[in-house]
C-alpha cells in the first residue's frame, strides 16, 4: 500500500500517560525549553522522578518511513509516564527503506510534509525534533521539507538532530528552517577520538546553528565540551532516579543554567 499509511486515530490513541499538552508554544524561532533533556526512547519509562522545573523529556512519538514513493508511519508503542506540568518535545525519527529506496521527487516531499504537519499538530509537545540522519543525496530534500513544514507550522518550535560532522566540518545545517540544531556525540565511530581531541583542546562547533543545544549518551559522556548549552541526554537503558542524579551532576559544568542538587 502506497501513500500516507496513518489515520488520526493513531494521533488521538498515543500511547502516553499523564496531561495532555498543545501543540506549539507560539514563539516562532524562540526555544522555550529547559536546560536539560531527557531522551525518552519507545520503552515503558516511568520519570515521574524528574524535577519539571528543569528537566524537559523528548519522547519517541513516531517513526517515518520513507519508502519508494510512499510515507509511512510507525507509532510510538510503548506508554510514559511523567510529572504533571513536565514539557515535552515531540522526537519523530525519520527512516528510509534500503530495500526499496525512497524516490525524492516533488510528490514525496509533499506527502512527507503532511504526515510532519499532521504530528505536529496533533502531538503533545512543546516542540517537535526531527531525527533523520540525512545522506548527502538526501540533504536538500530535507532541508526543503523543513521549509515546508516552517511554512505550514511558522509558530511551532522545530528542533533537528545533527551527526557531530555535520557541525564541525560542514555548514549547511544553517539552511535548515530549525530553531535548534542538537549535535549528537555519542556512538561516533571512527570520528569520536577527533571530536572529543576537538573539544578537549577548547574548540567549539563551526557551524553557529549547533552551538545552542547539544547530546550525549549517560555512557559515553566526553571528558570535556563547549559550556552553556541545552543538554538532551539518551541513556541506553531505563532511567532510574540515580542515573537521573548521576546525570544532572555530571552535565553541570555544560549546562547554559544550574542545576541544583
Amino acid at each position: 500500500m502506497r501513500g500516507i499509511a496513518f489515520t488520526l486515530t493513531f494521533l488521538v490513541l498515543l500511547a502516553l500517560t499523564g496531561d495532555r499538552m498543545n501543540a506549539g508554544h507560539g514563539a516562532g524561532s524562540r526555544i522555550d525549553l529547559p536546560p536539560l533533556v531527557l531522551w525518552a526512547w519507545d520503552r515503558d519509562d516511568d520519570l515521574r522522578f524528574l524535577d519539571s522545573r528543569d528537566t524537559a523529556v523528548a519522547y519517541l512519538a513516531a517513526t517515518v518511513i520513507l519508502r519508494g514513493d510512499g510515507v509511512f508511519l510507525a507509532p510510538r508503542h510503548n506508554p510514559l509516564a511523567l510529572p504533571e506540568g513536565t514539557m515535552r518535545v515531540a522526537v519523530v525519527h525519520v527512516e528510509t527503506d534500503r530495500a526499496e529506496p525512497a524516490v525524492l521527487n516533488a510528490a514525496l516531499l509533499l506527502r512527507f510534509i503532511d504526515v510532519l504537519e499532521a504530528l505536529g499538530a496533533g502531538l503533545p509537545h512543546q516542540g517537535l525534533q526531527i531525527d533523520f540522519e540525512a545522506l548527502s543525496s538526501q540533504r536538500a530534500f530535507f532541508i526543503d521539507a523543513l521549509a515546508g513544514l516552517r511554512r505550514r507550522l511558522p509558530d511551532a518550535t522545530i528542533s533537528v538532530t545533527a551527526l557531530a560532522s555535520w557541525c564541525l566540518t560542514e555548514s549547511w545545517t544553517a539552511r535548515l528552517a530549525a530553531d535548534e540544531v542538537v549535535p549528537m556525540l555519542f556512538r561516533m565511530g571512527p570520528d569520536g577520538r577527533r571530536v572529543r581531541a576537538h573539544f578537549s583542546g577548547g574548540g567549539d562547533f563551526r557551524s553557529a546553528s549547533c552551538r545552542s543545544s547539544l547530546g550525549v549518551a549517560a555512557d559515553e559522556l566526553p571528558p570535556a565540551l563547549p559550556p552553556g548549552r541545552r543538554i538532551y541526554v539518551f541513556s541506553p537503558r531505563r532511567w532510574t532516579a540515580e542515573s537521573y542524579r548521576t546525570i544532572r551532576a555530571r552535565i553541570r559544568p555544560w549546562s547554559y543554567a544550574s542545576l541544583p542538587d
